[in-house]
């Protein structure tokens, strides 16, 4: 008979029913990776490579030792017993295109708030296979044959690494503050530290004019236009200034000492400005317990040196942060520039006015630069993204960015702890989103509730005192 055989191991003869097939694809037509065949756990078998010596079964390939249609295995699923391996047929083996559906069509797949990942795109792919009734493959087989892959992880790796691209390039392509809010870098680094007019001006009333002068709202105005334009719907770039270099806590919070508006509900600014807003304060949420000016000399300013702040003699302070995953390419780590933006430039300098630096410390800044206070508000982002993937005749799959939408919420912390940083930065942990020693280490900067006279003690035995 003229049967066709391989001329590799790359596939197996449909028909031999694939027995011919020496290859190394190890997993289930579902992913699943198989069992060794020389193993009995955890499917005790009588397919060995004793009893069936010249089957080839070696390690946990796919094989066909007894007669089944194609190539099979047993499955690591204690679960499932068994089950097929797309093994690709000699026929077709140099062509996987001539056995996809779809190798002809150009065609799109959008995902609606969900992920760039392999599961979003193989559901609304199955999606379209299941309206195809000539189709009578998995969505994974048809991955396969269009990216020329044997197998699910390579599959899963291809997607992975078109997705990273995808994440790089929208970084790359992020709105910049500076563009935003038409100010310059310098101005921007300077306000992150609490020392630009927006930081240092109140309103008041122009003695020649009677005209009301350095109104908050009117000065910054670009920063709401930016917010209802721009900051729910873009990515913003996470500025590279001093403050924001190197978190290595994955997390940064603001603090402010002052409230230069009124009118807002928040903080103790009132009208008339010049009685009642000289010098007033913001919503108390917090205890500051010491000021470590070598941490942030750049902002302070000063060579080094401390301030220890006991009993609450600080006076009112508001401290606001965020947190984000230690993956680089989660939403949250690559949207945390808008959470800066929020956080600190519209949700309390524009909306509240709260403005100006513990003394010594930066404004806002890493977890690490900043003061040693007892907690912090949070805000996290629900983030709804969209992905077209496209399929091109001649070109292959692609990814790209399609919109997103993005709300600013009080952080849902663990143990129904809302609104607050540490907690939230522990469910990132309990999510395995971030580790448990960086945790430990945010534990010595938001030291909790009733702590700063350990933290201050601890701080100066450190300091040889």
């Amino acid at each position: 008979c003229d049967i066709p055989t391989c001329e590799s191991e790359s596939c197996g003869t449909a028909a031999l029913q694939q027995s011919d097939y020496r290859g190394d694809i190890s997993e289930t037509q579902g992913g699943i990776e198989c069992q060794a065949w020389d193993a009995q756990e955890p499917h005790a078998h009588n397919r060995t490579p004793e009893n069936y010596p010249d089957a080839g079964l070696e390690e946990n390939y796919c094989r066909n030792p007894d007669g089944e249609p194609r190539a099979w295995c047993y499955t690591s699923n204690p679960n499932k017993r068994w089950d097929y391996c797309d093994v690709p047929d000699c026929t077709t083996a140099n062509d996987p295109l001539a056995e996809a559906c779809f190798a002809d069509d150009n065609f799109s797949i959008t995902v609606e708030d969900g992920l760039c990942d392999y599961d979003d795109l193989i559901e609304g792919l199955q999606v379209k296979i299941d309206n195809k009734a000539s189709c009578q493959h998995s969505a994974l087989q048809e991955l396969k044959y269009l990216m020329g892959v044997t197998t699910k992880s390579a599959v899963k790796s291809r997607i992975e690494v078109m997705c990273e691209e995808a994440f790089a390039l929208q970084v790359e392509n992020a709105i910049l503050l500076t563009d935003g809010l038409n100010k310059k870098s310098y101005f921007m680094e300077e306000y992150f530290d609490g020392g630009t007019k927006w930081n240092d001006e109140r309103e008041t009333i122009d003695e020649d004019t009677g005209v009301a002068v350095n109104v908050l709202e009117d000065d910054a105005a670009k920063v709401n236009s930016f917010y209802e334009n721009r900051a729910q719907s873009k990515l913003l770039e996470m500025p590279e200034y001093k403050n924001f270099d190197d978190c290595d806590l994955d997390a940064v919070y603001c603090c402010w000492i002052q409230d230069r508006q009124a009118n807002d509900n928040n903080g103790g600014c009132d009208t008339p400005y010049d009685e009642n807003c000289v010098d007033e304060d913001p919503g108390d949420n917090t205890d500051v317990c010491y000021v470590d000016m070598d941490r942030s000399e750049a902002s302070s300013h000063v060579a080094g040196g401390f301030s220890i702040f006991k009993n609450g003699k600080e006076g009112d302070v508001h401290c606001h942060g965020f947190a984000w995953d230690r993956d680089d390419f989660a939403s949250a780590a690559r949207f945390r520039g808008n959470n800066l933006f929020y956080v600190s430039l519209y949700d309390h300098m524009y909306t509240r006015g709260y403005v100006r630096s513990v003394p010594g410390a930066p404004m806002c800044g890493c977890a690490e630069q900043m003061p040693v206070v007892t907690r912090a508000d949070c805000t996290e982002m629900d983030i709804a993204e969209s992905w077209k993937f496209r399929y091109t005749v001649g070109v292959g799959i692609t990814v790209e960015e399609n919109g997103q939408d993005i709300a600013y919420n009080a952080c849902q912390g663990a143990n129904n702890n809302n609104n607050d940083l540490r907690a939230y930065y522990q469910r990132l942990v309990d999510e395995g989103r971030n580790r448990q020693a960086k945790l430990d280490k945010l534990d010595e900067i938001l030291v909790g509730p009733g702590n700063c006279g350990d933290a201050i003690a601890s701080f100066l035995a450190d300091e040889g005192f």
